[in-house]
């Protein structure tokens, strides 16, 4: 469907639609998934649905255009997420809203949701889902009346873990961002003179090396350079990710010349079209976005055949196994043949138009659209009224109060156990005397609860930016 036939069915399907977008990414990062959201505005604002949406701007960078609707809340906090679910149901209600979104994963209560989900990265690489951001997102996939990834292969992954009907999921794949696209030679030449890289030719990889228990699998690439006829051929050129490379992957490639870059999106499109070969030896991505700017770049793709990179992809990338970097430096000397680096750049070009944010925005916005209709007729069920109850509870454990009841107990566990195993006086313990008096002078240590709260949330917001670091998936 075009996008004008998109905005003509539209305009006629739903005349009344409010939809509630939570902008709580916008609050933690501008880049990666933010740039789907905006993309997806952009969009609508083009087509005409973006009157239905409603933008909860949590401070955070919202983007501002024509035709989009905010309304200002308080900013997210996982130390508070309990209460932070009862405040958007309040404000679904004062909107009267008839469906909530969530930029990354938070929910109301009664209001119905609607699940927008990039990836299943931390269910299957067995990641500590005890951290409450992953709690989170299990309690968004559980409230949610209808659900949407942006692979089908992210979608069959959320449908096994949860015990979901098969292909009850939406499935909306990104497009490329409008900053990537082929550079001029000039272009290219600039940025190698700038970076210093007219020398010899250099492969590329963008984004974290290493990733979650390694899931990245950056060692392939750079196990895979020693691997070359010639290892000092070509200067391996990492952009994003730690700011210093790793030492241990540094070190599997002693003889290649390894330079670290962050370059904005300009550049970044130059130094995709300068690659003799773009790397991406990842164990598993939602949707693999890197892979789509390269070929739309003009860089010849290696990759590992796995999760969404082949649907990403199709046939025009070269493909390697995921502990093969044999393989992988045998791909990077296959493209020295200009027979064949062209062939992979002509195909790349052919796929990347096949994704764009134009199809995506019309493929969402049915979905939205499709799930209001569903949940009127009683097709679809809304949420339980346990979700309440549930928040409240929530609510109240991550109170101060809360917290220092926990501490109490905590405490006073521990001292009897310790009691128990090595024997004693309880009134020489100093487990059981920190027992002791917090129960006799609780407000005396509110303020262990709120450094204990404080230190907590420290740790989730770190790694809800290095979350933000990412492209989408």
């Amino acid at each position: 469907m075009s996008p004008m036939q998109c905005r003509d069915d539209r305009t006629d399907a739903v005349r009344e639609l409010r939809i509630a977008v939570d902008g709580i990414f916008f609050q933690y990062a501008s880049s990666g998934i933010a740039r789907v959201w905006t993309a997806l505005f952009e969009e609508w604002a083009k087509s005409g649905f973006i009157r239905h949406i409603v933008f909860l701007d949590r401070g955070g960078g919202a983007p501002r255009m024509q035709g989009l609707h905010c309304k200002k809340i308080a900013p997210h906090d996982y130390a508070r997420t309990g209460a932070d679910s009862l405040a958007l149901e309040q404000i679904c209600r004062e909107l009267e809203a008839d469906l909530f979104v969530s930029t990354y994963y938070t929910t109301p209560t009664a209001t119905p949701s609607f699940f927008f989900g990039y990836d299943m990265i931390p269910e299957m690489i067995g990641a500590d889902l005890s951290q409450e951001s992953w709690r989170e997102k299990r309690r968004a996939i559980l409230h949610a009346s209808a659900r949407l990834m942006i692979s089908q292969n992210s979608a069959r992954d959320l449908e096994r873990i949860y015990g979901l009907p098969e292909g009850s999921t939406y499935v909306a794949h990104c497009g490329v961002w409008k900053s990537f696209y082929p550079p001029s030679p000039n272009e290219i030449t600039s940025f190698r003179s700038k970076h210093r890289l007219s020398g010899q030719p250099y492969v590329l990889m963008v984004g974290d090396r290493v990733g979650v228990d390694g899931y990245k699998n950056g060692k392939l690439a750079f196990d895979a350079m020693s691997r070359l006829p010639d290892p000092s051929r070509f200067t391996l050129v990492c952009v994003g990710g730690s700011a210093v490379v790793e030492t241990g992957l540094a070190a599997l490639a002693p003889k290649t010349r390894i330079i670290r870059l962050k370059l904005d999106d300009e550049e970044l499109r130059a130094a995709y079209g300068g690659a003799h070969a773009f790397l991406y030896p990842s164990r598993y991505e939602g949707f693999g976005m890197p892979v789509l700017e390269a070929m739309a770049c003009g860089a010849p793709v290696v990759t590992c055949r796995n999760s969404s990179i082949a649907e990403i992809a199709g046939d025009a990338a070269l493909f390697v196994g995921e502990d093969d970097p044999a393989g992988m430096a045998e791909a990077i000397e296959r493209l020295c043949q200009p027979s064949v680096r062209e062939a992979f750049i002509a195909r790349g070009a052919v796929q990347a138009p096949k994704f764009s944010f134009a199809d995506m925005a019309c493929q969402v916005a049915d979905a939205l659209i499709s799930t209001h209709r569903r949940i009127s007729s009683g097709e679809l069920a809304r949420p339980n009224g346990v979700w309440q109850d549930l928040r409240e509870t929530l609510q109240t454990m991550q109170s101060p109060k809360g917290v220092g009841l926990l501490l109490r107990q905590e405490a006073r566990r521990q001292a009897v156990s310790m009691l128990r195993k090595f024997g004693g006086d309880p009134s020489r313990s100093w487990l059981w005397a920190m027992a002791r008096e917090l129960h006799r002078d609780p407000g005396r240590w509110m303020t262990i609860a709120g450094a204990f709260l404080r230190n907590g949330l420290g740790r989730r917001r770190q790694a809800a930016r290095q979350e933000g670091r990412r492209r989408p998936p």
